[in-house]
């Protein structure tokens, strides 16, 4: 195919490619699509292949016209494309005719836009130093530990916070003003006995009142009223009289710290050897938020310094990728999926995050050019390792589905922007400072507080510029599935994997205290 092409930069992310094709291609192509028509058609009177062309344009003339065009359109811009940096649908802008003599159109599209980046070195950064608390290391040990406990039924003490409870129940409410004296309506009635959790029970919250302080064979009566967070919904805020039974005490143990339970949590060296290990986990942790945040802090000023137009297509792409993402955190704190919604406020605010994290990762994907900061295999492999350690899964698997989803390219791209953001914290001037310290800034631009950088995608999704300093883990309850639970459990560090069933995870979340 050949045409005369000129191209118009109409901004430095624009593009207007004006095509000519020579009327002597524009009519070949059409003779070759009227004596394809010719031999497919039938039309009464004619034997087949002997339609004459006059009366095939009459007819069909607009509707192959159409055809031809756009197929030379689409071979024109499938040639063309692979010499752009496209960011975008194209789109076509105008057309002349498709007749006898020359055929014109123009294409339009955005592109990346070509940057060069300077004075990205030097760059004065906040590294907020912290001292791990003893609080701390004790709380992750408890929470190891409790990963152990086990039930054990109770039959020398009445009943206490945080014991499981198998209790006959009945529920009852009064009947109305006219009906007869001391008349009442039976709500429920748990007969053959119930557990009940009483220190948060998901079906019964607040008939721990009555229960806490009998001891098996005990009965207790009185007024409560159920808890709004109850499943059942016609009992939520209902106040009732209740009547209880112990049938039976079960209560959590958590083994104590010792040198053997040490030893079955996994840690060498007793007791000593886990708090040793668990303070340099903890530590190691509090060194990586460190320096996320100072990488975070970087990649603000390096926008903020930067300033270039971002094709929209880049920036709808991260919004998109943010929304989806603030929507799956809020799933998993229990929200209904179908009723999240997000108000003017909220999706002005993921649309400016979008941009800073479209500027970002051009401003990334330019200097790693400028650096000549490859991906190797070796970094696809370890990445993949990385992912396929943190969700106890084999390798192959992890780059198996990778594969299958054309996502590996996506992940190329991840670890590219990593990279960088790490090459970049080498070569800043990083000031150690006190958490909650003020930082004395040389002379430079400062980024806008609204910008955030937008958290890092799982592999199968869009790879944004960076990832926010470790959030608390998310709220949980027990409608979720097992591996948003797993996930939740091990962010709070407890000694669960993916062999242990739901019951486990919820076991060990409810004894952490979650």
């Amino acid at each position: 195919m050949q045409y005369q092409l000129d191209v118009e930069n109409v901004s430095s992310i624009r593009r207007r490619l004006h095509f000519t094709l020579s009327g002597k291609q524009v009519s070949a192509e059409l003779d070759l699509a009227f004596n394809d028509l010719k031999n497919k058609v039938r039309l009464p009177g004619f034997r087949p292949g002997k339609v004459p062309r006059k009366l095939l344009e009459s007819r069909f003339g607009k509707q192959i016209r159409g055809e031809v065009s756009g197929r030379l359109v689409d071979r024109a811009w499938r040639l063309e494309s692979p010499k752009l940096e496209v960011a975008g649908q194209p789109s076509l802008e105008d057309s002349s005719d498709l007749g006898a003599g020359d055929f014109t159109f123009v294409i339009g599209v955005d592109v990346r836009p070509e940057i060069e980046v300077k004075n990205y070195t030097g760059i004065q950064v906040a590294f907020r130093s912290a001292t791990l608390a003893d609080d701390a290391v004790d709380a992750r040990v408890n929470a190891r530990l409790a990963s152990q406990s086990r039930i054990q039924e109770v039959t020398d003490r009445p009943v206490q916070a945080g014991d499981e409870v198998l209790t006959k129940v009945t529920l009852t409410r009064p009947l109305a003003a006219d009906a007869e004296a001391g008349a009442t309506a039976e709500i429920l009635a748990e007969e053959f006995g119930t557990k009940i959790f009483t220190a948060g029970d998901r079906f019964y919250p607040g008939l721990e009142t009555l229960l806490i302080g009998l001891s098996a064979g005990e009965s207790g009566t009185g007024s409560v009223t159920i808890g709004a967070k109850s499943v059942y919904e016609h009992l939520q805020g209902q106040t009732v009289d209740a009547a209880v039974e112990v049938m039976g005490i079960q209560a959590r143990t958590v083994p104590t710290l010792t040198d053997e339970a040490a030893t079955d949590l996994g840690y060498e060296g007793g007791a000593e050897g886990m708090r040793a290990a668990i303070r340099m986990e903890l530590q190691a942790q509090l060194e990586e938020n460190a320096r996320q945040s100072s990488r975070v802090e970087l990649l603000e000023k390096l926008v903020a310094a930067n300033d270039f137009d971002v094709p929209e297509s880049l920036i709808n792409e991260q919004f998109e990728a943010l929304q989806e993402e603030m929507k799956v955190r809020r799933a998993y704190q229990g929200q209904d999926p179908r009723s999240i919604r997000f108000s003017d406020a909220e999706l002005a605010d993921l649309h400016n995050r979008g941009r800073f994290a479209a500027k970002a990762a051009l401003l990334l994907a330019a200097i790693s050019r400028q650096e000549s900061l490859a991906v190797t295999d070796a970094d696809m492999d370890a990445k993949i390792e990385e992912i396929a350690s943190s969700r106890q899964q084999a390798p192959a698997a992890i780059r198996g589905y990778l594969e299958r989803e054309g996502a590996m390219g996506v992940l190329k791209t991840r670890i590219a922007e990593e990279k960088t953001l790490e090459w970049l914290l080498e070569h800043a001037d990083l000031k150690v400072v006190e958490p909650g310290a003020e930082v004395e800034e040389k002379p430079a631009a400062k980024a806008p507080k609204a910008a955030k950088a937008a958290p890092a995608a799982e592999p199968a999704a869009e790879p944004a510029a960076a990832e926010p300093a470790a959030a608390e883990p998310a709220a949980w309850n027990a409608k979720m599935k097992k591996d948003e639970l797993l996930a939740i459990a091990q962010e709070l560090g407890l000694d669960v994997n993916s062999k242990n069933t739901k019951a486990d995870i919820l076991e060990a979340l409810t004894a952490h205290g979650g």
